[in-house]
């Protein structure tokens, strides 16, 4: 495709991406199949019988096909302008859709297991190609893990060239925000909610003021996806994905945190622990789980310089390797020429 051909085709993968998702139940594993198998959004909405618009949703699990023939007989044409707006609310929040087949899409993420099929993106998304940072940890720290979470933070002023990535959630996450902001290093949240959503309660204040200083919001769920496990945990793959360095503070072997663990392993990302002088695996079990995976383990205070250094020659390693941010294909700002957003329809 060229130029022109690209940013048409993916905007309106865009807008039917965002018209499947307002169809009452059709969900992001129904959408996510679809893509998976193969398929054009658009394509699939465009079918040229409701009989078929219901085998392509069978195929994708979808457990209430049948029930959507209606709806797609009756109503897609005002669900689809129902998606153009979506699209420009977005928009006119700073937020953006990429796709795994784009360009744009940050290979650190094509790289992971189950890769995300597309990308909300509020914020700045030049940070999505730079090194990075993961630092998570239980929501619920103790004094120690306080102690922890403010330490890396303010050895952040050492890894400049790196961004942050954390979850928002309370506790470590929400400290590690705050510290980047602090030492003024762009941080990146992944959320396990819709885009649109605040959670948890009360993280506008914070999530604001990472967009202020040049900081990221990112989702694959769908824009009004409320939060739930599974995808709270799924959340955490894209967490170790997207970094070099994933560093979990005070986790159990049994926890949102150990899933980060888990994936970075997997994603043969270097993984770093923390430890005070006096903690014993007995009491802190996930150091024993830290040695069996070959994890690097600092003592802090102590091994402040080795750490440090440490961190800094990790994440030089990758500089090279990683994508140069360009202009989106489906950002219509940066595009010379204005898309027809009465254009955008299912017939054209």
């Amino acid at each position: 495709m060229d130029n022109i051909d690209s940013q048409d085709y993916w905007l309106n993968e865009t807008i039917a991406l965002l018209a499947l998702s307002l169809m009452k139940g059709v969900g992001y594993w129904t959408i996510r199949n679809l893509i998976i198998k193969g398929l054009s959004l658009k394509q699939v909405l465009k079918t040229n019988t409701s009989e078929e618009f219901t085998e392509y949703l069978r195929q994708a699990g979808c457990k209430n096909a049948s029930q959507l023939s209606e709806i797609w007989q009756n109503s897609i044409r005002e669900i689809w302008q129902q998606a153009v707006q979506l699209y420009r609310d977005l928009k006119n929040q700073g937020i953006k859709i990429i796709h795994y087949g784009q360009q744009q899409f940050p290979e650190q993420l094509k790289e992971i297991d189950e890769a995300p099929q597309w990308l909300f993106v509020q914020g700045n998304i030049s940070l999505l190609y730079q090194q990075g940072i993961a630092i998570v940890g239980t929501r619920h720290p103790s004094e120690d893990g306080k102690f922890l979470a403010k330490y890396i933070g303010s050895c952040l002023a050492y890894w400049k060239e790196a961004v942050t990535v954390s979850g928002l959630a309370y506790g470590i996450d929400q400290t590690i925000h705050q510290e980047s902001i602090r030492f003024n290093v762009p941080t990146i949240a992944f959320i396990g909610t819709g885009i649109l959503l605040n959670y948890p309660a009360n993280s506008e204040k914070l999530r604001q003021q990472i967009l202020e200083k040049g900081g990221t919001i990112v989702s694959e769920y769908l824009p009004l996806e409320s939060y739930s496990a599974e995808n709270f945990v799924r959340r955490n793959r894209l967490q170790a994905g997207l970094a070099q360095v994933v560093i979990p503070i005070e986790w159990k072997p049994k926890s949102g945190t150990a899933h980060t663990v888990s994936f970075a392993k997997k994603a043969n990302r270097q993984l770093i622990c923390l430890k005070l002088p006096d903690w014993s695996n007995s009491e802190h079990p996930e150091l024993s789980v830290a040695q069996k995976i070959g994890a690097k383990i600092f003592t802090i205070p102590g091994q402040e310089d080795e750490l440090i250094k440490t961190v800094q020659k990790l994440i030089g390693k990758k500089q090279s390797s990683l994508q140069t941010h360009e202009p989106m294909e489906n950002d219509i700002s940066s595009s010379t020429s204005q898309p027809d957003y009465h254009q955008l329809t299912l017939w054209e």
